[in-house]
């Protein structure tokens, strides 16, 4: 069964057959979906906060209008770490540093073949033709760790969120911070 919320797709974990080999493909493409529309959900959290901002009228580096997810998060920290918001600036750095490291993962998992095995899901990353010639090795996840890397990423995005609104709700009241 699938669940809309804030034009977001949830899925039950018990409605989708996660531990029945039944429709276990499907499941697999299911999980990989999940993911993504968390990364889609902090993607949404962090251009919402880039525009309270821009529109409280502080200084923004051009990144804050770049199409790659990463490069608005180094703009946002950017300017996070030149204004104060009462001290939660510190905090919201903390949750981008926790959620860039979340980031790694993303294209690694939305552009990887996966295969369903019978003890979870194995990630085999495309082959890119690189300069530096090193091959990415497929990851193997079994269904325990597929629900625990699920819930990891969706903790890290809802902390990202929630310390995101406290910018967006002071951000009217930002300082510059004085340079030394």
């Amino acid at each position: 069964m699938l669940y809309a919320n804030n034009m977001s797709a949830h899925f039950k974990v018990s409605e989708i057959g996660f531990f029945s080999l039944e429709q276990w493909p499907i499941t697999v493409c299911a999980w990989r979906g999940c993911c993504i529309e968390v990364f889609a959900r902090a993607e949404h959290s962090v251009a919402e906060c880039l525009d309270v901002l821009s529109k409280a009228g502080l200084s923004l580096s051009k990144d804050a209008q770049h199409q790659g997810a990463v490069a608005r998060l180094r703009a946002l920290d950017d300017c996070l770490s030149r204004y104060t918001f009462a001290g939660h600036e510190k905090k919201a750095r903390k949750r981008i540093e926790d959620w860039q490291k979340q980031c790694e993962s993303r294209t690694f998992l939305a552009h990887s073949k996966l295969k369903a095995t019978k003890a979870g899901v194995t990630i085999e990353p495309i082959k890119l033709a690189t300069k530096r010639d090193v091959a990415t090795p497929p990851k193997a996840l079994t269904r325990i760790g597929m629900l625990e890397f699920l819930a990891e990423l969706e903790q890290s995005q809802l902390l990202l969120h929630q310390q995101l609104g406290h910018i967006k709700a002071l951000a009217a009241q930002a300082k510059p911070i004085p340079t030394s």
